[in-house]
């Protein structure tokens, strides 16, 4: 009488490659994720591991752009208020220079809102934005202070921006805390023509800031779309098929179910031949 042994070593083989295979599945399946282990593309992993790095920096340079635009909408709101302040003492000019009728008290209450005015000047030049000055500091019509921001994933290429200088004399001849806008004053009266200088000062350097923010805001949407598009590109290298996965998955369970199946008929039909031999 003949006994057919079975290999069960080649089935307990099969069981395990199919059940390895399924818990990859599940564990693509799990995270989302084509590339678990280096071991299942090297290759691939590490253009993944570059791109990511690549995005995380385009996103830090779209922050520090998008801080720079933030930067030059505080520093043009109180350039607005500047502003402001001296189309009111171009008003308060005209109030004291052209109403007879007015008396030295009025007059003199005028005179105080024009020193209240130079005073919030002072005070508006000297405000900061996260603790960097808004605007320079330094004197002289040429001069001016900046600041730089980087505007791509390296860190090379770069955008300067101007602080605004206020320290010029068309703006410091208005604010000066020894003018008068009463023409019976003590004191130097101020004049028409230096009060329209110093708004058309003002009125360029908004300008200046509205180029500056135009152009910001523009290298934002392009780091923005350069980061979009990287975005997408690691998404198709390390994201899964998940359709083509979760039939991977049906696929290793019915196996794994099978083999295992196989494993026990093995060990059984192991155990009758034993028997039989005994």
């Amino acid at each position: 009488m003949s006994i057919l042994v079975t290999n069960s070593a080649d089935a307990n083989h099969y069981f395990k490659l199919n059940q390895r295979n399924l818990q990859a599945s599940l564990k693509k399946l799990s995270s989302g994720k084509r590339i678990i282990n280096g071991s299942e593309d090297p290759g691939g992993l590490a253009v993944a591991m570059k791109m990511n790095s690549s995005i995380k920096r385009l996103a830090a340079a779209e922050n520090n752009v998008q801080g720079g635009v933030s930067f030059l909408e505080v520093q043009d709101g109180i350039l607005e208020t500047i502003g402001n302040i001296v189309t009111r003492i171009s008003e308060l000019k005209g109030l004291v220079s052209d109403d007879p009728l007015k008396g030295d008290d009025e007059k003199a209450s005028y005179q105080a809102e024009f020193e209240e005015l130079v005073s919030q000047f002072t005070s508006l030049k000297k405000m900061a934005f996260n603790g960097v000055s808004l605007f320079s500091d330094t004197a002289g019509a040429g001069t001016k202070d900046t600041k730089t921001i980087a505007i791509d994933e390296t860190g090379t290429n770069t955008i300067t921006i101007s602080l605004g200088n206020l320290q010029y004399s068309a703006l410091t001849t208005v604010f000066d805390a020894n003018k008068t806008i009463d023409p019976d004053g003590t004191g130097t009266e101020i004049s028409i023509e230096e009060i329209n200088t110093a708004l058309n000062r003002v009125a360029k350097l908004r300008a200046g800031n509205g180029s500056g923010q135009n152009r910001l805001q523009f290298m934002a949407q392009s780091l923005s779309l350069q980061k979009n598009n990287m975005t997408a590109a690691l998404r198709r290298m390390e994201d899964i098929d998940r359709a083509e996965e979760t039939a991977n998955l049906a696929k290793y369970s019915i196996m794994t179910q099978a083999s295992a199946a196989m494993v026990a008929q093995a060990n059984s039909q192991n155990d009758i031949a034993l028997m039989l031999l005994s």
